[in-house]
């Protein structure tokens, strides 16, 4: 009986001790991934989303370092949809861009075809 006493509390302990560790190691990794942001094509197409999500994770350590731990869990969640939202945004940006390079080829293509079938080109 004491034996089930001391695994179930160690379990306890250990899980309750993961369950705090886990908003300080994701606030590292969102902290890695918005310096990373930073210096890509992110940084140029949604400036304002990552900007918001370098904010947020400013909270979320203050909320941390205050024990506000559910707050902090909230703003890491926040900074998180936040730094996706802008690597989406970005990532749409940059296929819009070559859209409009393919179809400003696809038009000197076209305009070569109509010229070769009216003859103008060998």
């Amino acid at each position: 009986m004491k034996r089930l006493v001391a695994v179930t509390s160690s379990a306890l302990l250990y899980f309750s001790t993961l369950a705090f560790a886990a908003p300080d190691a994701q606030l590292a990794q969102l902290e890695q991934r918005a310096t990373k942001a930073a210096t890509s094509s992110t940084a140029e197409y949604a400036k304002n989303l990552l900007d918001a999500a370098k904010a947020t994770i400013s909270d979320a350590k203050v909320s941390s370092a205050a024990g506000k731990e559910k707050l902090a869990a909230r703003q890491v969640e926040l900074a998180e949809i936040q730094l996706n939202a802008a690597d989406a945004k970005a990532a749409e940006k940059e296929l819009l861009e070559k859209v409009a390079v393919r179809r400003s080829d696809l038009k000197k293509l076209e305009a070569r075809l109509e010229r070769f079938r009216q003859g103008e080109e060998n």
